[in-house]
């Protein structure tokens, strides 16, 4: 039999003590050896043979020690609890007061009337051997990790009361480690018991993914005959697996006789981070064969899904698998977004999970799910989320009061396919077979571009390269496809067409932060004074990514070139726009080049800016000489300006003759009339050389920007910017947040 005491510091046993060894404890379960002592200070003695009211008139804390070494586990030992390890003893009768105030976990556990505790908490740390869901005791934490155990025993207050010495004695007596359900029944009503650590919790279950296609024209290729077979839509039957990680814990509470309440939450102060292994994230429910992801995303933007996947079907292997990865990364990516969203979002005295338990109701599996759960694996619980009942009923005995996966599939998973070519192709299936397949990592979306033009990003071997040249196309696409939609070339009345802009920086830098939020500013997601206030808490160091997302339909097209009466929009409109998003992107402040820029396109200056010209007679402008290597930037604004300025007014009026003929023609034969051919092929040629004669620059989104406002700054913008510690995300429409 066990020998568990409570002594003074000199290992005498306290007399008035008593530690019922006959009661089935946890200690008395799962202890390896032979002794426990514990020695408590001279302080506590003191106070031993009040009750429990008055030995603390306000909580109060005990600092103990392990007097001998022990160890607790059931098949072999799992932890380890050093000679001299701290143990807290603390007490509170305080009703309504927070028990767990001076712990790291400090979500609140009030003191119900007329009830105090005592609790004793033991630091350990666990086996070098034991990790994850190994062992009974390991609770998903790291293998040789610290961790903590806690009881807290609920006492009556008043009549009843108990001695500090007593309670003590008790608390010890029943000591709870919430390993097993077997353990969660010895809890009596209010008792509270915890384990914390550091680890990570698994978590699986079926979701609902979006699918947004962005239809968008190759400015290279002349425009396809009939209907876009496209549509927006959304597939179901997916299955979302992935890690949570960090320091979290387990709490388990008698809620009364036939119901405990199992929580988990995380550490105050720190963060979780999700993980998708290679085998994890998302794939088709029930299914094994990673490709079947094609069919489901092809169902739900495609109008012929069965034709468009025969189609795809007679692709070469190879071509399967780089179209499969890039689905299975764009669907991992906006599922690790959507968790890291919801994560981000949590407050610290908010579980993560939480889930109501009755015992005496559950069936085995539903028994199984939860034995699962208290060893970090919520795998089979989150996977009952899916058949959940209203108010939460999972199974029998088992209801769910808070879920990250369920607030993950509230938000959304989605995921962002630009179809590049689509328009001159007309056909999904036509464009996979006359493309290539481009997943960018920073904004997880996946690009199909045609390479009928010979143009391959993916051949593109240095990184920044291939953003750069990602960034360069969409923006051209984009371009091509807003005139098109303008001049009624086109038709797509349910679909948007989308620009993104994406950042990554391994070293990020208050400069680069300022950088960021400016973009945000120029998109009407934040103002100058919230983007002081978010610089001020930024600590540097960090890697960081930053993705903007603008789109426009139909009407949006239309006000690119025209204004309220249906006019032409004239040059100065382009020449202000493009001016004032320059200043938009600028930091005067804190680059000295940047000052230079600035007075460029200020008001002083402007006119006489545009007067000279991009040459090097700009720089006497700011005091400069002609041969100054910075004089290059001058002229480099103010060339993109009045280029971009040049190039729309062009475009519009190529675009008013388009809609000017399409108003007058029938629409039953518009697709097969010669004349409109010509006029759109006239259209085609001049945006595609446009295109090849702009020198833009795509290291900051100006060309975003000028487009957007532009259109009219329309409630379609979003921006993201994230590094390990912030996460920072703007809508201009409640509803993008969840689904961008």
């Amino acid at each position: 039999m066990p020998d568990i005491q409570i002594t003074d510091q000199l290992d005498k046993p306290i007399e008035a003590i008593k530690i019922d060894l006959s009661h089935p404890s946890s200690l008395i379960k799962y202890l390896k050896t032979e002794l426990l002592h514990l020695a408590v200070v001279p302080d506590f003695l003191a106070r031993k043979d009040l009750v429990l009211s008055q030995a603390a008139t306000k909580p109060i804390q005990f600092q103990a020690s392990a007097a001998k070494e022990f160890q607790l586990g059931l098949a072999a030992p799992e932890i380890q609890i050093a000679p001299g390890a701290q143990v807290t003893i603390s007490i509170n009768a305080t009703t309504g007061s927070n028990l767990f105030d001076a712990d790291p976990f400090h979500a609140p556990a009030v003191v119900p009337d007329h009830t105090g505790y005592v609790s004793a908490r033991f630091q350990g740390a666990l086996d070098v051997n034991v990790s994850g869901s190994e062992g009974d005791l390991s609770f998903g934490f790291d293998k040789s990790g610290s961790l903590s155990l806690e009881y807290l025993k609920a006492f009556p207050s008043g009549e009843g009361e108990p001695t500090l010495g007593s309670a003590l004695g008790q608390t010890m007596s029943y000591f709870v480690i919430p390993a097993d359900l077997s353990d969660l029944s010895a809890l009596s009503v209010n008792d509270i018991a915890t384990v914390s650590g550091h680890g990570s919790l698994t978590v699986s279950g079926g979701v609902q993914v979006s699918v947004s296609p962005n239809p968008l024209a190759s400015v290279d290729l002349p425009l396809g005959l009939g209907a876009i077979a496209v549509n927006p839509g959304a597939t179901a039957g997916l299955t979302a697996s992935f890690n949570i990680s960090g320091a979290y814990q387990i709490r388990t509470r008698r809620k009364d006789v036939d119901t405990i309440e199992l929580s988990f939450f995380r550490e105050r102060g720190t963060t979780w981070t999700a993980s998708l292994s290679a085998a994890a994230g998302i794939t088709v429910s029930g299914g094994t064969v990673v490709s079947d992801l094609i069919a489901p995303v092809l169902g739900a933007i495609s109008k012929d899904p069965t034709g468009d996947a025969k189609s795809v079907a007679d692709l070469q292997p190879d071509e399967i698998a780089t179209l499969t990865a890039a689905i299975k990364g764009g669907l991992d990516h906006s599922l690790h977004a959507s968790v890291d969203a919801v994560l981000s979002a949590m407050t610290d005295d908010q579980a993560a999970f939480q889930y109501e338990i009755q015992p005496a109701r559950l069936s085995d599996e539903a028994s199984y799910a939860v034995r699962k759960a208290l060893h970090g694996d919520l795998s089979l619980l989150t996977a009952m989320e899916n058949g959940m009942e209203s108010g939460g009923e999972l199974a029998p005995g088992v209801k769910m009061l808070n879920s990250v996966l369920t607030a993950t599939r509230q938000r959304g998973v989605t995921l962002k396919i630009n179809l590049l070519g689509i328009l001159n192709y007309v056909t999904v299936a036509e464009l996979i077979r006359n493309s290539e397949v481009v997943q960018d990592q920073v904004s997880g979306d996946v690009t199909i571009k045609e390479t009928v033009t010979g143009n391959r990003i993916s051949a593109l071997t240095d990184p920044l390269a291939r953003n750069e040249a990602l960034r360069k196309v969409m923006f051209d696409s984009l371009l091509a496809t807003t005139s098109y939609r303008a001049g009624k070339a086109v038709t797509l009345p349910d679909l948007h067409s989308s620009q993104v802009h994406f950042a990554f920086n391994r070293n990020t830098s208050h400069q680069i932060m300022r950088d960021y939020l400016s973009w945000f500013v120029s998109l009407n997601l934040l103002s100058s004074e919230d983007k002081g206030g978010i610089l001020a808490g930024f600590i540097d160091g960090e890697s960081s990514t930053c993705v903007l997302r603008t789109s426009f339909g139909d009407e949006e097209c239309v006000s690119m070139f025209f204004d309220a009466g249906g006019n032409l929009r004239p040059k100065h409109d382009y020449l202000e726009i493009g001016r004032q998003a320059m200043r938009a992107l600028l930091d005067p402040e804190n680059q000295a080049i940047d000052r230079l820029r600035y007075r460029i396109v200020d008001d002083a200056l402007w006119r006489t800016a545009l007067s000279i010209g991009a040459n090097v007679n700009l720089g006497p402008l700011v005091g400069l000489g002609t041969n100054d290597i910075r004089v290059m930037d001058l002229m480099g604004d103010v060339r993109v300006i009045t280029d971009w300025a040049e190039a729309m007014v062009q475009a519009g009026a190529l675009i008013q003759d388009m809609r000017a003929f399409v108003s007058s023609a029938d629409p039953k034969t518009l697709v097969h009339n010669d004349d409109f051919q010509k006029k759109r092929n006239a259209l085609q040629k001049k945006l595609a050389g446009m295109v090849s004669a702009s020198r833009m620059r795509f290291d900051e989104p100006w060309g975003m920007v000028c487009l957007f406002w532009a259109a009219g700054s329309p409630q379609t913008a979003y921006a993201k910017a994230a590094t390990r510690r912030l996460t920072l995300e703007r809508s201009s429409h409640p509803a993008l947040a969840s689904t961008a």
